[in-house]
């Protein structure tokens, strides 16, 4: 939330506290409380869209995203050192090429080829299997590498979820307060008119002030 929006969102909170503290001061004026009445609508939708934006923060969940890539990343340049033992004994160049990668090679690349990557060092050593009993190279070690990509993959989607659905909160409390700008000019000009409670008119003033600006 921004500075601007959330100074806007304090004096709506105020404001309406303040009619709700006094009823009799104003509700037996039909237009203050047409005009409230919308101003009431605007604070309910920037309270909503600050819960979203609160909750479409991705700070958490791209640290689990990162932890969950590195890893990923530990499991499978331990497998790479085995299988490309093989492959050196072996003359297998192209298993080599696909496996023998350092964490700064992993590092380097961006998710999309990361997970392709991935899956490609696993698929090949999948296919060659038996021959790499003697090097502990195991059905269950291609599957924790599985389970780990899977996780990686699963918090990069929710993040991205999370992040989208926190920008579109951001755009409705840029929005929605411009919808409560005429309706409060219009109580400016009403309280102090028809409102025949002096000290009423006087706190109106001091909690209609925006701070900060």
């Amino acid at each position: 939330m921004t500075r601007y929006i959330r100074n806007r969102l304090r004096m709506l909170r105020a404001t309406l506290a303040h009619f709700d503290e006094h009823p009799d001061a104003w509700n037996l004026h039909p237009p203050i409380v047409r005009h409230l009445s919308p101003v009431r609508d605007v604070h309910a939708g920037l309270e909503d869209a600050a819960v979203a934006q609160a909750e479409g923060d991705t700070t958490g969940l791209t640290r689990d995203k990162k932890d969950a890539r590195k890893a990923t990343t530990t499991l499978l340049v331990d497998l790479g050192r085995r299988v490309t033992a093989h492959a050196v004994e072996t003359g297998d160049d192209d298993l080599r090429q696909a496996v023998d990668l350092s964490a700064s090679d992993w590092k380097a690349r961006p998710d999309e080829s990361f997970v392709a990557d991935a899956r490609k060092a696993v698929s090949r050593t999948e296919a060659i299997l038996p021959a790499l009993v003697d090097f502990k190279v195991t059905a269950e070690t291609l599957a924790a590498i599985r389970a780990a990509l899977a996780e990686f993959i699963r918090l990069g989607g929710v993040r991205d979820t999370t992040g989208a659905k926190g920008t579109a909160a951001t755009e409705d409390l840029d929005s929605l307060y411009s919808d409560a700008v005429e309706p409060l000019e219009q109580l400016d000009r009403l309280v102090p008119s028809l409102v025949d409670d002096p000290a009423f008119v006087d706190e109106y003033h001091i909690v209609r002030r925006i701070p900060g600006d």
